[in-house]
């Protein structure tokens, strides 16, 4: 582990591994998608997060915020968007909640169907499946959708496989 930075602090966890975890909630608004890229890219340093890696998965965190101001809050800037970055046990977990409705697996069209190749919307939640190890949806009480990303690290028994 690296220093701690200003704004991140790591927590003592049971096994002695610096665990950390921060969560930021914003008026739903596009413009704090840049806020969020920075505050990942200094995560990544404090977990070692290869920087490639962290791109990808930088990209794949605008896609859900993007997702979450868009569809799920319906570009309401009276609703919230709440960002949570956990990092334990070798895992970063980023969690991106909405005050919408939420979406049902089931009706995600695959952008690369020929179909689907011209359509203007789709490609979000594909494009987060490929740069992450792992994606859950998640409700947790009406109005709080959310959607969870994994990223194993390479040390982590978890970063050994590709679960998607």
């Amino acid at each position: 582990m690296g220093r701690s930075s200003p704004g991140v602090k790591p927590l003592n966890s049971k096994n002695g591994e610096n665990d950390l975890r921060i969560a930021v909630r914003v008026h739903s608004d596009l413009k704090y998608v840049d806020l969020f890229h920075a505050l990942l890219t200094q995560v990544a340093k404090e977990i070692s997060l290869d920087p490639e890696r962290c791109d990808w998965v930088a990209l794949s965190l605008r896609e859900a915020i993007n997702n979450a101001v868009l569809h799920g809050n319906g570009k309401d800037p009276e609703k919230w968007v709440e960002v949570e970055m956990e990092h334990r046990d070798g895992v970063l977990y980023l969690r991106v909640w909405d005050q919408g409705k939420g979406l049902d697996e089931a009706c995600l069209r695959d952008p690369r169907k020929e179909e689907n190749l011209f359509k203007p919307n789709g490609r979000g939640i594909f494009l987060i499946k490929q740069f992450v190890d792992s994606v859950r949806f998640l409700r947790d009480r009406p109005g709080h959708f959310g959607i969870e990303m994994m990223v194993a690290l390479p040390a982590s028994p978890q970063g050994r496989r590709k679960a998607r």
